[in-house]
């Protein structure tokens, strides 16, 4: 009788620890929101880093207080290089709003620059990473529980017969 009490609660004690597992994983895989004022001098330049799945969208939002900057989203391979631009935008003198859906799975940098040699460009932006990896996640987890409902209920209905040897 022992044997089965311990059984019940363990299986109990995994029911009760699995959604407690399940809600802090997809708590951290939830997207992330960049936002700051810079003031750039002369030929600088602010380097945002995002590492973005095939599916994920990175909404870039720049409001321009003075002067005027560039927006490039170089892959990890050609950054130090800067070769190849997966997307460019500029010059951008007022407002600026777009959106970049990698197509595969990268670090992606986001290189806002100044490419005035003689004045400061002054501006605000917003970047928000929304990660379509978290909707993946909780629906993998979603039928992880159900299987082990499943596994479960099977467990505890399917009791051997006593009366057939095996």
């Amino acid at each position: 009788m022992k044997r089965k009490t311990k059984r019940i609660w363990l299986n109990f004690i995994g029911l009760m620890l699995f959604p407690v597992l399940m809600f802090s994983i997809t708590g951290m895989v939830a997207g992330v929101v960049i936002s700051d004022t810079v003031t750039l001098g002369p030929l600088g330049e602010e380097v945002i880093q995002l590492k973005m799945h095939d599916d994920d969208t990175a909404a870039i939002s720049i409001t321009m207080t003075s002067g005027q900057i560039y927006v490039e989203i170089y892959e990890s391979e050609y950054f130090d290089s800067r070769i190849y631009v997966e997307e460019d935008w500029g010059p951008v003198i007022s407002t600026f709003s777009t959106e970049f859906e990698p197509l595969w799975s990268d670090t992606f940098y986001i290189v806002l620059y100044n490419a005035d040699t003689m004045n400061s460009a002054s501006f605000s932006y917003t970047i928000d990473h929304d990660q379509a990896f978290q909707s993946n996640m909780i629906i993998n987890l979603a039928i992880a529980g159900a299987l082990l409902g499943v596994i479960l209920v099977v467990n505890f209905t399917g009791k051997k017969n006593p009366n057939i040897s095996s």
